[in-house]
């Protein structure tokens, strides 16, 4: 499958609209996708934002062209109820047929905690999350009123009237080893964080493809999404730096754990070592860098790269791929 190289639009570590012109920039130079978060709460609490992403998105088809379009990473359970999550992208692939999907997901205690007070367990929760895609697969696959009762939501004689001409392929958040299996069962394609390659290639593929065989699908055939941060910049050390304000991702704690408070979260971060950031996200000072970096996890497995930029100078940052898509696409 070829490798494609996506670009993260962070609604999270810039505004609105700086996010939209990165974009649109992203897409003269070449990624093959964007990618934005769904968050209430951002990763970190200093010069932090937190937009909101369908908002964003319906901004960001309409300023781009071509490009795939995407959140990374919605929770379609809790403070959404997956039913208007399901309404709200047959709309989007609709108006832009071809380009819109949206990645899922149980979820960080500080996008749902702030608005609803729920957070259930690991377990509950991926619970959760599959029976929400079964229910926005229903609507829009169904050509009938929908009624369903399940452990967790109802619907009564819904019907989706707005669908798209094709169906809006679904990224399955796979962290863990359940979590990795279940996306190979349950979504069109894995969606990843950040993680040695040691892991994504010994644990994380593995699961997914053993869940997608027991599904009864190809795994050959589905992508191994993953998101993950970069910084380059000529002085190396302000290249790992540049990575600190996504560190709070690297605590395990952060995704098990009722942490919700950014200013919580950016403790955490700030303990991370740099040497973590190091392994789990990419640093470098030049293109070679990069592409060298993009290559380590290209070898464990991964071919649809979501990047989100933390360089000290986000334009060069972007610029750089002009070097580096050539030499990375198969």
């Amino acid at each position: 499958m070829k490798t494609k190289i996506g670009y993260f639009a962070s609604l999270e570590q810039y505004r609105p609209m700086d996010a939209l012109d990165q974009t649109i920039r992203a897409e003269k130079v070449g990624f093959d996708s964007i990618w934005a978060d769904d968050h209430f709460h951002p990763w970190y609490h200093d010069n932090a934002q937190s937009a909101q992403a369908w908002a964003w998105m319906g901004a960001a088809l309409q300023a781009t062209k071509d490009v795939f379009i995407s959140t990374c990473i919605t929770c379609p359970i809790i403070r959404y109820n997956p039913a208007i999550v399901a309404q709200t992208f047959a709309t989007l692939r609709q108006m832009y047929p071809g380009r819109v999907g949206v990645a899922v997901g149980a979820g960080e205690a500080m996008n749902e905690v702030p608005v609803t007070g729920e957070w259930p367990t690991v377990p509950v929760r991926q619970d959760m999350t599959i029976e929400a895609i079964k229910v926005m697969r229903m609507l829009w696959e169904s050509d009938e009123p929908v009624t369903f009762k399940g452990d967790y939501f109802t619907l009564d004689k819904a019907f989706m009237y707005t669908k798209p001409d094709d169906m809006v392929p679904l990224y399955f958040s796979g962290l863990g080893p359940r979590g990795a299996k279940l996306a190979g069962m349950y979504g069109d394609h894995l969606m990843t964080v950040a993680a040695a390659p040691s892991t994504l290639k010994n644990v994380t593929i593995p699961r997914f493809e053993e869940g997608a065989r027991e599904a009864g699908k190809d795994p050959s055939k589905m992508e191994r999404a993953m998101l993950i941060w970069y910084s380059v910049d000529p002085d190396y050390d302000k290249a790992v730096e540049g990575n600190r304000f996504w560190a709070g991702c690297l605590v395990p704690s952060m995704f098990k754990y009722k942490v919700y408070d950014p200013k919580e979260v950016q403790l955490h971060a700030n303990l991370v070592h740099c040497d973590t950031i190091k392994e789990n996200y990419m640093c470098a000072t030049d293109a070679e860098g990069m592409i060298k970096e993009i290559e380590r996890f290209k070898e464990a497995g991964i071919n649809h790269f979501c990047l989100g930029n933390s360089s000290p100078n986000v334009n060069f940052g972007i610029d750089i791929f002009k070097e580096i898509l050539p030499a990375v696409r198969d």
